[in-house]
């Protein structure tokens, strides 16, 4: 399959390097949830954060190379059971523009958007 015809989410992956990742307890393995909790740590409370997304610069650990979908492709090696922050982030919203400009990626073309999300 080419680069271009995977969803932009498999080549990007700069999502999983600006943001810190928390959410509640009850979203661990441990407690009935889907998160590996040996990829989080306490955050304070009822909260847990993936590792890697406390510090600066962020890169959560979860973040990976995808080679069963592509050689150039990265994302969420824990997709399925990826937490809920992360499941609720939304694809080509202004966070997403704009993390993707921080990172000097150029913009998602309107097109490309619209076919992506009519996919979904």
């Amino acid at each position: 399959m080419s680069v271009s015809n995977l969803h932009p989410c498999l080549t990007c992956g700069v999502c999983c390097q600006n943001y810190r990742v928390e959410f509640s307890v009850y979203e661990l393995q441990s407690m009935g949830g889907t998160v590996p909790d040996a990829m989080t740590h306490e955050a304070g409370g009822n909260r847990f954060r993936m590792n890697g997304t406390q510090f600066h610069p962020v890169r959560c650990v979860a973040l990976g190379p995808l080679p069963d979908i592509g050689p150039e492709c990265v994302g969420c090696t824990i997709y399925e059971q990826r937490p809920r922050p992360c499941r609720e982030f939304p694809f080509a919203s202004y966070g997403c523009h704009d993390t993707r400009a921080k990172f000097g990626l150029p913009p998602l073309e309107e097109d490309d958007v619209q076919h992506w999300q009519e996919a979904a």
